[in-house]
């Protein structure tokens, strides 16, 4: 399976559970009214649209582009920052839709002495 495949199972599955939380299965005691509806459908939908922006910039930052990143400051080929056996370090990004979360790989320039995540 690719990793496409896989990212399209893990949305069905991600659809399906919001799927169930707006549609339960049995009746509730009393219909809810159509601003409580309204707010519910509102929260899934922002709910899966932060889903798919966390996993195509996850996509993103992990393609690993051909040659080095240039440094922010002075331009030159900056060299791969990680320790070994680190995990990259995980970014927060604030969006519309609320806050996402993805790891990018950190560079260093040792003209500059200074690290930085490229945007590649």
């Amino acid at each position: 399976m690719t990793d496409r495949e896989r990212l399209r199972q893990q949305l069905h599955d991600h659809a399906d559970a919001l799927f169930d939380r707006l549609f339960a299965t049995e009746p509730a005691p009393a219909p809810p009214t159509f601003d409580h509806l309204e707010q519910r459908t509102r929260q899934l939908a922002t709910d899966l649209a932060s889903w798919l922006l966390e996993q195509r910039t996850q996509l993103a930052a992990n393609t690993v582009p051909e040659g080095p990143a240039p440094c922010p400051r002075c331009g030159r080929a900056g060299q791969p920052a990680p320790r070994p056996d680190d995990p990259r370090p995980q970014r927060i990004l604030k969006t519309r839709v609320g806050p996402i979360a993805f790891r990018r790989e950190r560079w260093r320039c040792t003209t500059c002495r200074v690290v930085f995540f490229p945007l590649r």
